[in-house]
């Protein structure tokens, strides 16, 4: 008997495990004087010696799943390619005469005259890179405690990445969405014509007006259109553009950046969705867009290349982040795991006019 009330005592870390111990020793003494309070003790030790399922497990943390929220689709790296700056922050460009370009000396040519020469110059612009970073850090406690599917060490960077890449979104937004960017290529819409207005305004013809006024480069390119989600929500909608594909035997329901995309001959239209938290640390959240209500569309270049025009670039010294992560005893009992990610990037309009803005398209 003493052994299988030292085996279910093991087995039992509840209350219903110590009463079970401790009527069990009562038992032991009442059966031995025999008696009524004997059986009424057994029926209770049997009672309590029935295990539940609470009584058998503890709960688990799920390793297939968990929560965490992720940012829109970010959109201005796809606006603003990369050039590798070397090692140097600050650097010089050339930048070809766009007029020698167009605009040439007669060319006849007498028998016995000479040629004309023509005028050809360049100049330089320059660009000066700046050092971003942010840190975090994780005690080495909550590492060594921490369960499946967690890994500390990874969301360490990984947090970090996605703040870097939010801070860069938000200038790279306001680069574009600015129209002293566009060297005079920009168009305000008046109330009255704009595409959410009673009249309905004609995009159309506004994005056609943008395309128009773009400049060319030779390198290899697309032409890529962007805009703010409210923006496109009311593109997607307006009858002037469903017309465009009723009228060629289809019926979308609401256009899609691809479909518009094609019709005006642009590579893609990019739609910022990307939100941010306009609200002080502490007060209330407040989340908005990033991207402002405007409509543009600018050339990109698939690459960096010379004798190109691109509208902008993301100037990077040696062209990557530096990543770096360490271990420091010093603080708390068992010292923290901290990371780093910095980079030094200039982030520049290099050629204004191959870009168009236009600025209200919705009211």
């Amino acid at each position: 008997m003493s052994d299988h009330i030292a085996a279910v005592a093991q087995a039992q870390r509840t209350e219903k495990g110590l009463r079970y111990e401790k009527n069990m020793e009562r038992l032991q003494n009442l059966i031995v004087a025999g008696g009524p309070k004997a059986k009424a003790l057994r029926d209770e030790v049997m009672r309590v010696k029935a295990v539940g399922v609470e009584n058998v497990y503890t709960i688990k943390t799920l390793q297939s799943m968990s929560v965490q929220y992720a940012n829109d689709e970010y959109i201005g790296d796809r606006l603003m390619p990369m050039v590798n700056a070397g090692p140097q922050p600050t650097g010089t460009y050339f930048i070809y005469d766009k007029r020698s370009r167009l605009a040439y000396p007669s060319d006849d040519l007498a028998d016995r005259g000479m040629a004309n020469e023509i005028d050809d110059s360049r100049s330089t612009a320059s660009f000066a890179c700046v050092d971003r970073g942010l840190s975090n850090s994780v005690s080495k406690r909550v590492v060594d405690a921490q369960d499946a599917p967690l890994n500390e060490l990874i969301d360490l960077t990984e947090a970090i990445n996605e703040g870097l890449a939010l801070k860069r979104e938000q200038r790279q937004a306001t680069i574009f969405c600015t129209a002293g960017n566009y060297g005079g290529n920009t168009g305000a819409i008046a109330a009255g014509n704009r595409w959410d207005s009673a009249g309905g305004g004609s995009p159309v013809k506004d994005i056609q007006t943008a395309l128009k006024g773009l400049w060319q480069g030779r390198g290899p390119s697309k032409k890529v259109g962007f805009c703010s989600r409210d923006v496109w929500d009311v593109l997607a909608r307006h009858q002037e553009i469903l017309d465009l594909f009723k009228y060629n035997g289809s019926s979308p329901g609401l256009a899609t950046p691809a479909m518009l995309a094609g019709w005006f001959g642009l590579d893609t239209i990019l739609v910022g969705d990307a939100r941010q938290d306009t609200a002080n640390s502490g007060q209330t959240v407040s989340y908005s867009r990033i991207w402002s209500d405007v409509f543009g569309v600018v050339r990109v270049a698939m690459r960096p290349t010379i004798r190109n025009a691109s509208f902008a670039y993301r100037f990077l010294v040696d062209g990557a982040p530096k990543a770096t992560q360490w271990y420091d005893q010093r603080p708390g009992l068992d010292g923290r795991y901290y990371a780093k990610v910095a980079v030094s990037e200039d982030m520049k309009v290099v050629a204004a006019d191959t870009g168009w803005l236009i600025t209200t398209p919705i009211g």
